[in-house]
C-alpha cells in the first residue's frame, strides 16, 4: 500500500497522481505491492528531521527512513516473506526546498519528482552514497528504475 500525506501548504499536490506515480516506481524497481509512506512537509519540519537524524541543521529535499536495516542493498528481500515484512519505510519530502531547487535548475516539480522518489526508494532499499563506489552503485539503480518507469511515466502536475 502506498500512503501519501500532504503535511504542508506551500504547493498544491495531486495526491492521487503521486500515489500512482509511486506505485509505478515500485513496480519499476521490482517492489510492486510493497508498502511505502510518502510525507510532503514544510521546511521547518524537514529541518527538524534533518537535525534530529542527520545532525544537519538545515532543510533538505528528501529524507528516507527504511523499515529494514540492510547490511547490503536489498539483502532484506530474501527474508521478507510475510505481508508485514513487505514494508520499505517512509520518505519525507521538503516541498518549499524542492520548489526552490526546481526554480534554480529550470525544471518543474512534476518533472523532478520521479527522480527524487526513485532516489528515496533506493535509500529505503538500503543504498547510500557516502562513498564514491556506493554513489555509483546507487546512481545505476536509480537510473534503471527511472528507465523502466519512463515506459509508462505519468507527470502529475
Amino acid at each position: 500500500m502506498v500512503l501519501v500525506f500532504n503535511q504542508q501548504r506551500h504547493i498544491w499536490l495531486p495526491l492521487r497522481c503521486i500515489r500512482r506515480q509511486v506505485r509505478g516506481l515500485l513496480e519499476s524497481s521490482g517492489y510492486g505491492g510493497w508498502d511505502v509512506g510518502v510525507h510532503f512537509v514544510d521546511n521547518e519540519r524537514m529541518q527538524q528531521l534533518n537535525r534530529q537524524y542527520r545532525k544537519k541543521d538545515r532543510p533538505t529535499d528528501i529524507l528516507s527512513f527504511p523499515f529494514h536495516q540492510a547490511a547490503a542493498p536489498e539483502d532484506f528481500r530474501e527474508w521478507a516473506v510475510t505481508e508485514d515484512d513487505r514494508n520499505l519505510g517512509d520518505m519525507y519530502l521538503g516541498m518549499p526546498y524542492i520548489v526552490e531547487q526546481c526554480r534554480k535548475h529550470g525544471e518543474t516539480v512534476g518533472e523532478h519528482l520521479p527522480e527524487l522518489l526513485a532516489h528515496g526508494l533506493c535509500h529505503l532499499m538500503g543504498y547510500d552514497h557516502e562513498l564514491d563506489a556506493d554513489y555509483r552503485t546507487m546512481t545505476k539503480r536509480e537510473q534503471a528504475i527511472l528507465r523502466e518507469y519512463s515506459k509508462t511515466r505519468e507527470v502529475p502536475f
